[in-house]
């Protein structure tokens, strides 16, 4: 996430208004496997875990599934844990970690989603990196061959760059087909470019399955969701609030168009991202968050808060509570 979802929210706002409305009749979109979930942001998908403030815990998913979640979902940085030359090996010692803690997720009966990401290379030259990325696939589904089905595959996360809408339809279409060779009825999570909006998505060719979840991210208005955020490169100013009429007819339409997509798909529909900076105050974080949990819900998505325990947090690990009220607006009806 971090100074990907910069663009990320200003990507979603300038193209979503480029999406056909939704009818009034729409049809429902498929059941999602995934219904609540929370983002183990901030660990893994740094260069070394730890480095951005959190590392993950066994007793983090023993309480997040206590809290009323199904579902985890963990960015990794695998780029920076595997060789940079042809056969491109994943460090074991890695590896061992990723699936220590899918083992903890699912002693706790939870569901995981495994990702790609991070991945700048790929955006930066993706036909080079594409030969690589495969083999970083073949690697993680050959190491969860035998995994149960609360496993969930994402192929990357936040196309961007060069990784354009056509392109990242290509890569997902390679992508798949490599890891349905050992995981033909998996669920495998699906998003586009233009770092996972909404806008690319309505504009993207999903590949021909039926065992995708489509995604998007969305921390829209950007304006009010990163302010003062301190890792942004011009932080928008303190103060925004939202929450008017606009801001809620904005939110609606934006997913009523995903609704169409996803029903004219065929296929779930998950926010895998979506959340406020820290430093917002804590009732108009609690406004946007219940606001944005109950219109996914609304039309049938699966959603996933950014993130558990750092910048966007939800848990405070200095107290080792969760911050009821942010609590209160993810799972409270």
């Amino acid at each position: 996430m971090r100074v990907i979802a910069i663009a990320a929210a200003l990507l979603l706002a300038a193209c979503s208004a480029e999406a056909p409305a939704a009818t009034a009749e729409a049809a429902p979109v498929k059941e999602s496997p995934i219904s609540r979930c929370i983002n183990l942001g901030g660990a893994l998908e740094a260069a070394n875990e730890g480095d951005w403030g959190y590392t993950v815990r066994k007793e983090d998913l023993a309480r997040i599934k206590a809290a009323g979640f199904d579902t985890v979902r963990l960015p990794i940085k695998w780029s920076a844990h595997a060789a940079t030359s042809e056969p491109y090996i994943i460090d074991p010692a890695f590896m061992a970690r990723i699936k220590d803690i899918a083992g903890w997720a699912e002693a706790e009966g939870l569901q995981i989603i495994i990702n790609v990401h991070h991945y700048n290379e790929l955006m930066q030259d993706a036909d080079a990196h594409r030969p690589r990325l495969a083999a970083l696939w073949r690697q993680i589904a050959d190491a969860f061959a035998d995994a149960p089905d609360s496993v969930i595959f994402e192929l990357i996360n936040e196309p961007n760059e060069k990784m354009t809408v056509r392109k990242t339809d290509a890569v997902n279409r390679e992508l798949l087909a490599v890891v349905r060779e050992d995981h033909p009825d998996r669920w495998v999570i699906v998003g586009s470019a233009g770092w996972g909006s909404l806008g690319a998505l309505l504009k993207s060719r999903p590949p021909a399955d039926d065992r995708i979840i489509l995604t998007f991210h969305t921390y829209d208005p950007y304006d009010f969701t990163h302010q003062g955020a301190f890792f942004a490169p011009e932080p928008p100013p303190v103060g925004t609030r939202w929450g008017t009429r606009e801001d809620m007819a904005a939110l609606q339409l934006s997913a009523k168009r995903a609704q169409a997509f996803a029903a004219k798909q065929g296929h779930p529909m998950f926010v895998g991202e979506f959340g406020v900076y820290e430093e917002v105050p804590l009732d108009q974080r609690v406004k946007w968050t219940r606001a944005m949990r109950e219109t996914m819900e609304d039309q049938g998505f699966g959603w996933c808060y950014w993130d558990y325990a750092t910048t966007f947090k939800a848990y405070n690990q200095t107290r080792e509570t969760w911050i009821n009220s942010m609590l209160s607006a993810l799972i409270e009806d």
